[in-house]
């Protein structure tokens, strides 16, 4: 099972809409970066946020692991791509360093990502893994992906079609 890399958004969405305890449940070792805790964490604290207290008790918890990028050249290399914020940049070398796959729903993350030969996947893919594990059933999935939306998640409509139809396919169990 590879390990998953987590940006901010999906740390952010996924708690906002009350399911951080996927993340306590989800099997398999779960990463991210210091500049995604400090943004998700510190700088979500600052401003008062009820979802950055949520996520500094699970990374309290070693839920997630903080580690840097050991390869600091290639990490280098990332950020010289335009549009490419440190976080994204973290993330990715981490993914590609761990043999994982890393969690991101930023467009330039994901391209680069696919030019570098980095698994990735976004936030709905954490509610498909959740509900191959029985963590969450398909409605509650669905009625994640709205309350996402909700909460300001962003996604085109086609991808939102995309993603309503990709739980659909899932086992009949998973109801």
């Amino acid at each position: 099972m590879k390990p998953l890399v987590f940006n901010s958004t999906p740390l952010i969405y996924i708690t906002k809409i009350g399911l951080s305890r996927i993340f306590e449940e989800l099997k398999g070792e779960k990463f991210t970066s210091p500049s995604v805790k400090r943004e998700v964490v510190d700088k979500g604290k600052r401003k008062g946020l009820a979802d950055a207290i949520i996520l500094e008790k699970l990374f309290q918890k070693d839920i997630f692991k903080v580690v840097k990028p050991r390869n600091v050249g290639f990490f280098e290399t990332l950020l010289q791509t335009k549009g490419l914020h440190v976080t994204d940049a973290e993330v990715l070398a981490t993914a590609k360093e761990r043999g994982g796959k890393a969690i991101i729903d930023d467009e330039v993350a994901r391209k680069t990502a696919k030019i570098y030969g980095i698994p990735y996947a976004g936030t709905p893919y954490v509610l498909v893994k959740a509900i191959s594990q029985g963590l969450i059933t398909k409605r509650e999935a669905k009625q994640a992906i709205n309350d996402m939306i909700s909460a300001g998640w962003r996604c085109s409509v086609e991808t939102y079609a995309k993603i309503i139809e990709n739980i659909e396919k899932l086992g009949k169990n998973k109801e």
